[in-house]
């Protein structure tokens, strides 16, 4: 707030009055203004105001004619050479709030997890004393380091309100007023390239940003924005995508010995066709980037037809569809074949065109991943017969199925056990049966208890610290491909995949509970 004073010559109860501008007492370096007894405490508009003994006349006239010089224009104050050191203290008290700042600035910067949140509200609460675009960015790096995958601006007629979603499952932060966000809201489309005076279409966007990632390092973070016109403003997700998840180890993702085992032997072939089925927030981006990246020896040609292109793989050939400018798969996929790919990634299989062109380059010589959406691996044999896929050319093209699900992690430092129910208990030992009857080498140990959480401050009262997947991997036999051809579709396919040691994805998940991984509880929210 400017400084309003109405007398020329101060004393000292008038210089405890003011609360000096720091960004304007900067301006005359402190020694400066030590020897010629003159500084400058505020600014309001273009109006300098300057506070002098005048004891040194020439130096206040070269202070001023240099300020007028640039178009400023000013108010002198006086004040005895007494109460000027008096003044003086207020470098000190700069100084101090420099400090202050800086370390504050560092705690917002490392800021992570429960402590990131934390720093969310008080920024929250010092926003209108920021900014809007500062704010907005400080608040979505802090986001960011909350561990979120992404952030939610949901508009509701009332306001709205934020959300950040950690580990699959969101958790509400704060609201804005409409009037608030629409501020902010035209910083983020500003950034992401989008059309700031269009409300009443969804847009999408992208930008990049720094923060501090899960292993303490600065680097840059990729945002992909969608805009939807919504109740008093517009609705607003940031998905962050942070390279450093992008590519990691099949163990992290939750492939067991017994399951990575079948994806590899099927990555390693020369040919034929691997199919992905989740839903969406399922992991696709990592698992397929970490199969890309361990067949990425920069021997063979590999090609990827993706929407959006989420992380840049050096040595791997990346191409975006654009389906304004008409760059469709189906587009992408002729041209790809004529580029002598060795492997070819196709992002999704949405229509029959796609599947047919993605099979024959399957049946020609090329190893092909793609992905489908059904709700498991079997069943992507009838959605691919619905799309008119004839059986005789699908049937030898597949090599294997992957269905996949994220579930919470057990927190390391609260997880517990505690004695399953009756019914729990009888759940358990039926699955515990299936599994064995299909795959005797399993040894699955159950002493009646089931994993339990309390909660603590390492998982933010959460319970879960961190997600995997849990996986189902049906491999297509020999004996299953003629199946296929004969049009045996459903439940013999299940039947027959069930002697070839099938297991489905919930009999996944209760092995990775029987191991202290996960709860039932979890997996019963997911399944």
């Amino acid at each position: 707030m400017p400084t309003t004073l109405s007398k020329s010559i101060l004393e000292i109860d008038d210089l405890q009055g003011i609360s000096p501008n720091f960004e304007q007492i900067k301006i005359i370096a402190q020694e400066t203004a030590q020897k010629i007894e003159t500084l400058i405490f505020s600014k309001d508009k273009n109006t300098f105001k300057v506070l002098t003994t005048n004891n040194f006349p020439e130096w206040l006239k070269a202070l001023l004619k240099n300020l007028e010089d640039k178009g400023y224009k000013y108010e002198v104050f006086y004040t005895s050479s007494q109460w000027f050191a008096y003044a003086m203290s207020w470098y000190d008290d700069m100084e101090g709030i420099a400090i202050q700042k800086r370390k504050s600035d560092s705690e917002q910067k490392k800021a992570a997890g429960k402590g990131a949140i934390a720093m969310i509200q008080k920024i929250y609460e010092q926003r209108d004393a920021m900014e809007p675009g500062d704010f907005i960015m400080e608040f979505i790096r802090l986001a960011f380091q909350t561990w979120a995958s992404d952030l939610h601006f949901q508009s509701q007629e009332d306001g709205v309100i934020v959300r950040i979603r950690i580990d699959g499952v969101l958790q509400e932060l704060l609201e804005f007023t409409h009037a608030d966000f629409r501020k902010y809201l035209q910083k983020i489309k500003f950034i992401s390239g989008t059309k700031m005076n269009i409300d009443y279409l969804p847009q999408d966007g992208r930008f990049v940003f720094e923060a501090t990632d899960v292993n303490g390092l600065e680097r840059k973070i990729d945002v992909r924005v969608n805009f939807m016109p919504g109740v008093g403003s517009e609705s607003t997700v940031l998905r962050f995508l942070d390279p450093t998840r992008g590519i990691t180890t099949f163990e992290k993702i939750g492939f067991s010995e017994r399951t990575y085992n079948i994806l590899k032997r099927n990555i390693q072939k020369n040919t034929g066709i691997t199919v992905f089925t989740w839903p969406t927030g399922s992991w696709k981006t990592t698992t397929l980037y970490t199969i890309l990246g361990y067949l990425n020896d920069g021997k063979r040609k590999i090609i990827t037809l993706e929407d959006p292109i989420e992380y840049e793989i050096k040595w791997i050939q990346q191409s975006q569809i654009n389906y304004g400018k008409w760059y469709t798969y189906e587009v992408g996929l002729k041209s790809i074949l004529r580029h002598d790919p060795d492997i070819i990634l196709i992002w999704e299989t949405r229509s029959k065109e796609t599947a047919e062109i993605a099979i024959n380059a399957a049946l020609t010589g090329h190893l092909v991943f793609t992905t489908l959406h059904t709700n498991s691996a079997i069943e992507s044999i009838p959605r691919l017969s619905s799309m008119e896929i004839k059986p005789y050319m699908l049937a030898p093209a597949l090599n294997l199925i992957v269905a996949q699900r994220l579930v919470r992690r057990i927190c390391p430092r609260c997880g517990t056990k505690r004695d399953a129910d009756y019914w729990e208990q009888a759940e358990i030992k039926d699955i515990i049966k299936k599994i064995t009857d299909i795959d005797s080498k399993l040894i699955l140990p159950f002493d009646g208890k089931v994993p339990a959480i309390v909660g603590c401050d390492e998982c933010n009262g959460s319970w879960y610290k961190g997600r995997m997947a849990i996986i189902e991997t049906f491999e297509i036999t020999d004996d299953l491909r003629k199946m296929i051809v004969d049009g045996k579709i459903g439940v013999d396919l299940y039947a027959k995949a069930r002697e070839n040691w099938f297991l489905t994805i919930q009999e996944d998940g209760i092995i990775k509970m029987l191991q202290g991984e996960t709860t039932l509880d979890e997996l019963r929210r997911v399944l």
